[in-house]
């Protein structure tokens, strides 16, 4: 079976079981202004008045994603009023004006992206959610759009981000928005091992064309080159480290 990144394969009881990992990764774009972005809605700046239907669009968002995988309900609700309450009240970093809603056409909060600031860091993209109703239309595109547009505007020079791993969506969103993973180790090894089993499951079936198989070795190739290349970085930090 493919094996599937971000997720953890385990075999017991004559069964396969995957679950998510808890795992993310970190995510920077450069600072550019962004142009001829879908406008299927109106764009607004978030206000604390959005507080009770951004708690909404939580949970619609998320009650039914991997991020929240075995999740009872309360769980999740405790979640969306947590990470709201916490960005109006600044406990993580101070709510930036660069923090957008979506409003649709009957007037109704539908997407959401909410961006805070911490000293001596660049922005970062606390949150962004859309509508299941609303995905797939250009709606997250025009939010993060905006906040970049804003910020060319500021000192800033870059916007961060993350996107958990096993959610494919949101991986595929990033990259193809322009964000740039800023991968550690361990999560390097987890693209390599994805590359190598995938590599060795196609050539098991023995159904791709002789290019296709070529591609994914180079593919595995390109991933040991970069474990090999942080493994002896992080050597070197731990050597340095302890001088």
């Amino acid at each position: 079976m493919p094996w599937r990144l971000g997720w953890k394969h385990e075999y017991f009881n004559g069964r396969a079981h995957l679950t998510p990992r808890q795992q993310s990764v970190q995510t920077v774009i450069d600072v550019a202004p962004r142009s001829n972005t879908p406008k299927v809605c109106s764009i607004r700046p978030v206000m604390p008045t959005d507080a009770p239907e951004l708690k909404r669009l939580f949970f619609e968002v998320f009650h039914d994603s991997v991020e929240y995988c075995n999740y009872e309900a309360s769980g999740i609700q405790e979640s969306a009023q947590r990470c709201i309450d916490s960005y109006f009240g600044a406990v993580n970093g101070d709510p930036s004006k660069t923090s957008s809603v979506a409003i649709s056409p009957e007037g109704i909060l539908v997407g959401a992206a909410l961006v805070i600031e911490q000293p001596q860091q660049q922005p970062y993209l606390r949150l962004l959610c859309v509508s299941s109703l609303w995905q797939r239309r250009g709606v997250g595109t025009s939010l993060v759009a905006a906040a970049l547009n804003l910020l060319d505007n500021s000192p800033f020079t870059q916007l961060r981000s993350r996107y958990f791993l096993a959610n494919e969506a949101s991986r595929s969103w990033h990259h193809q928005f322009g964000f740039r993973d800023q991968l550690d180790l361990f999560v390097s090894r987890l693209f390599y091992r994805h590359a190598q089993h995938e590599l060795w499951r196609q050539e098991q079936i023995g159904q791709l064309q002789e290019e296709d198989l070529a591609r994914l070795a180079s593919e595995v190739k390109r991933w040991q080159a970069e474990v090999e290349r942080q493994e002896v970085a992080f050597d070197e930090a731990c050597a340095s480290g302890q001088r």
